[in-house]
């Protein structure tokens, strides 16, 4: 069996103050149900944020523009990407933001050998982008919100 690691993106993320919220998802293929891995604002003033996982929950919230496949897992990279994931600090630097958390979980994913080489690199030039640019850049495999 194998996974999908994708990456949700929540909101249109126009304004370069309020951009899109970015989110792993790790699930089965055909599914909208898997684990969320993201950080969420404790102080949007400081930028501080937590760490947060959800198991078993819609990859898509009703707020998501839609998302995207970073790599296919198999069985025994899926707990790995897990672990690399959750242990990656969550920004608290007065600067970084989710996608950039998103951007450091990439690297040290490309790093082990999970996704292929040159994703932080392609993910980089999204980060900062409105969610319309994300999907127009990532072409046939954006996912669009239902709805």
């Amino acid at each position: 069996m194998s996974y999908y690691l994708s990456i949700v993106v929540d909101g249109p993320g126009d304004d370069p103050n309020h951009r899109s919220h970015w989110a792993f998802a790790i699930h089965a293929p055909g599914s909208q149900i898997g684990n969320v891995l993201h950080v969420t604002p404790l102080d949007l003033n400081k930028l501080i944020y937590a760490f947060d996982k959800r198991k078993g929950v819609e990859v898509q919230s009703k707020s998501s523009e839609g998302y995207f496949t970073i790599a296919t897992l198999s069985l025994e990279q899926y707990p790995r990407a897990d672990r690399i994931i959750s242990q990656e600090p969550a920004p608290n630097n007065g600067s970084d933001r989710c996608q950039d958390w998103v951007q450091n979980c990439i690297i040290a994913l490309e790093v082990e050998e999970i996704v292929p080489p040159g994703t932080s690199e392609w993910l980089g030039g999204l980060v900062g982008q409105p969610a319309a640019t994300v999907a127009s850049k990532i072409g046939t495999r954006w996912v669009r919100t239902a709805g």
